[in-house]
């Protein structure tokens, strides 16, 4: 559910009102292994209470109508701690990839990548569905092809852009409008369409590079066949 959703409240503790939980709105990626990126400033008020207390929660809700109660929900505690200088470079290649509007804030010198490390992770999917998830279970092992994301993203989208459109038009719905693969994780792929970012999932998470090719031929071959 993280991996498509893409924004959630971020509770910190707050410095204003000692004691107190502070939320607000924080998109976020998800890296390949399963912690959420935020991208955030020195001097929002989140921050800064981060900066002094690491403990916080992200809490996200599936974005359909219907029983509230009734959707899925994943509140995700840990430790948010600011990236060092030689992870911000792959940090900022993937969550710019999801949010492009986002790397103006570039030039204002003082937004930096913030890595949540989960500690327990707290699901509901509906009534009776409540689970916690421990870190060891929750986190993944890095991909193979973890370094290679962009390359597997630029063959497909010169390649195989056929194979974009169809899988838009078949398992989206949609007429494909200006499409691309922006992203791939274990668990699935991100495709953005007339503007909008959309997460599909594979049938089984792809550690390798070989892994993710046949199941990209598989996506290929099922939307084909509808």
């Amino acid at each position: 559910m993280l991996r498509r959703v893409d924004a959630g409240v971020l509770s910190t503790w707050s410095l204003a009102m000692p004691g107190f939980p502070f939320g607000s709105l924080a998109p976020f990626a998800m890296t390949h292994e399963g912690c959420p990126l935020i991208y955030v400033s020195r001097i929002a008020e989140h921050t800064r209470n981060l900066a002094a207390n690491p403990r916080a929660c992200l809490t996200a809700v599936e974005a359909t109508r219907g029983n509230r109660q009734a959707l899925g929900r994943t509140s995700l505690l840990g430790e948010a701690h600011e990236l060092p200088a030689a992870e911000r470079g792959a940090a900022a290649e993937r969550y710019f990839a999801l949010f492009p509007e986002q790397r103006a804030y570039e030039q204002f010198h003082d937004f930096e990548f913030w890595r949540i490390e989960p500690v327990r992770v707290r699901w509901i999917g509906g009534f009776g569905e409540i689970h916690w998830i421990e870190r060891d279970a929750w986190l993944a092992a890095t991909p193979e092809w973890g370094a290679d994301e962009a390359s597997i993203v630029a063959h497909m989208n010169d390649d195989h852009r056929d194979a974009l459109e169809l899988l838009c038009r078949r398992s989206l719905g949609a007429e494909p409008d200006a499409t691309q693969l922006v992203a791939v994780d274990p668990e699935g792929f991100h495709l953005r369409n007339a503007g909008a970012i959309h997460w599909l999932p594979f049938e089984h998470p792809c550690h390798t590079a070989q892994q993710v090719r046949l199941e990209m031929v598989r996506l290929t071959k099922a939307a084909r066949a509808v």
